[in-house]
């Protein structure tokens, strides 16, 4: 493996990294927004929230392989 390649291999798995935590921070988000915190329950647009965002990659879905 030459320099040029190493780098870019580091540079994909950061990208990677930040890409994981704004999915987790995006869920984690939704998460909150859509609880109601006095009976707990969820409100109906999270699951269309969710699976739109699914859809798009994003909330840990991402099928990558490297």
């Amino acid at each position: 493996m030459d320099i040029g390649s190493a780098q870019g291999t580091a540079s994909m798995a950061a990208s990677m990294q930040k890409d994981t935590f704004g999915a987790q921070l995006v869920t984690k988000t939704l998460d909150y927004m859509n609880q109601n915190q006095s009976s707990g329950t969820t409100n109906a647009d999270y699951d269309f929230q969710t699976k739109v965002l699914s859809a798009a990659g994003i909330g840990g879905n991402l099928n990558i392989n490297v």
